[in-house]
Parts: structure tokens; sequence; C-alpha cells
């Protein structure tokens, strides 16, 4: 086998959205959403495989389309994680996973390059940080995390932490979580057989389930955040970075 085949970027994908109906499937920049995030971990396809975890056959031509691997998945899993697992599943060669949103047309490649390499090296799981935008702080939607000396995180929270008593303490700044995983088949097999742990439950994230368990998360630094696509907003300003404006000519 050779190297990159006992490892792969999935990008978990499922048809229904509560914001934005279908939006994977949106295509008004001419191609569908979920093509631009695949075509983009594509780039990595001598570092690993590239395979969608999809629900659905649309998703699934979409993906076949787009030159990536393709496993369809039960619509009513849970999460991304368990669908991640399911993939994983039908494919026991696979010893290292990378976990990226197909909501994510503008991922950086080379960050996820880094998580698989981290993995290799001997991390169990790895995610990414990147410094925490203004006004940021008190926003729940925007996760937030600590780490340790190691670079292992300590906490993510959706609440603004750590608080600091009299004045900011250099060194104890948050950072900004971004959503990308990387894993070993071990810890994913283990995340995926274990039930929801208290801290995950309160706060709503997942991740907290490798630190209630007593799993050491890697975190990596990022420049800056890769925006998702989650409401219609957001998929406009995607379009507006990547279609460039339509020529008029003179009459």
């Amino acid at each position: 086998m050779t190297a990159s085949g006992d490892a792969a970027i999935i990008l978990p994908a499922r048809r229904a959205s509560s914001r934005l109906p279908e939006k994977l499937l949106l295509a008004e920049s001419g191609k569908p959403l979920l093509a631009h995030t695949l075509e983009r971990c594509l780039e990595l396809r001598g570092d690993c495989r590239v395979i969608a975890a999809v629900d659905c056959e649309e998703l699934a031509e979409v993906a076949r389309a787009s030159g990536a691997e393709v496993v369809l998945t039960d619509p009513d899993l849970a999460s991304g994680s368990d669908r991640v697992w399911a993939a994983a599943q039908a494919h026991e060669e696979l010893r290292f996973l990378v976990n990226v949103q197909g909501d994510e047309p503008e991922i950086d490649t080379q960050a996820v390059r880094r998580v698989l390499d981290a993995l290799r090296n001997g991390a169990e799981v790895v995610t990414l940080a990147a410094p925490l935008p203004e006004g940021a702080l008190d926003d729940p939607a925007a996760v937030k995390l600590v780490r340790d000396g190691l670079g292992d995180a300590l906490y993510f929270s959706r609440a603004p932490i750590p608080y600091a008593r009299r004045s900011a303490v250099p060194g104890a700044e948050p950072l900004l979580h971004v959503g990308v995983y990387g894993y070993t088949r071990a810890a994913l097999a283990s995340f995926a057989a274990a039930r929801p742990t208290p801290l995950e439950q309160c706060e709503s994230l997942e991740q907290l389930r490798f630190l209630e368990r007593g799993v050491p998360v890697r975190v990596l630094d990022c420049a800056h955040s890769f925006p998702g696509i989650d409401t219609r907003e957001d998929y406009d300003a995607f379009l507006r970075r990547v279609v460039p404006p339509s020529s008029v000519s003179d009459p």
C-alpha cells in the first residue's frame, strides 16, 4: 500500500440544511458548492485519498464528477463525525482520517496537510485554531479554545474564556476554533462508540467528548479561519469572491 492509501480526507455531506436549504447543491457559481470544496481537497490527492460521505445520490453524483471517492451513508446519522466514521468503516485500510465539512469551499489545503502530518507523527486527534477576530469573544457562534504549554487543548467553549480577573495576560488569550479535525482510526472508533459526555451536551460541542474522556487534542495554528457557508448571505459573499463580474459590452 502506498503512503497515501492509509489516509483520507473525508467530507461529511448531507442534503438537508435548515438555514440554507440544499446548500451543497447550489450551483450559481457554475458548479455545486460541494464540488468547490472537493476540488480544493483533491489538490492533496498525492498525500491522501478524498472521500465524500454523502446521504443521497444527487450529492454522490457531484462527488464522482469531481473525481472523489464516494460512500453513501445513513441520512439519520447524528453528526459529521459519525458520518466520517461510517465512511471509514467501509475502508478498513484507512489509519488516518481528516474531517473537512462539505460547505467550506475556501479551505486552506496547506493547513489540512499539516493536520495530516501531525497524525502521521503520533498525534491522536488534531484540530486548528486561528486568532480570535475582534468582537468574537462574546459571540456564542464563535467557538473559543485555550491550550496548554504543549499545544494541546485545555477547553473549548461558546462562552468567553479565559476570564481575565484583572487584566489581559500575554499568552492567555483565547483562540478561535477552526472546525477541521484529524483522527487516528482508533481515536475516532472510540469516540463513535462512546456516549455523549456532560460538557459536550452542555456546550453542544462534540470535540469536548475527547477531552472529557482523557484523549489529548493537538491544536495547530493557522493564520485565519476560512468561511463556511451557513446562510444565504454567506453564499452570496462567496459568489462575490469567486465569480468575476460579468463583462458588459457597450452598445
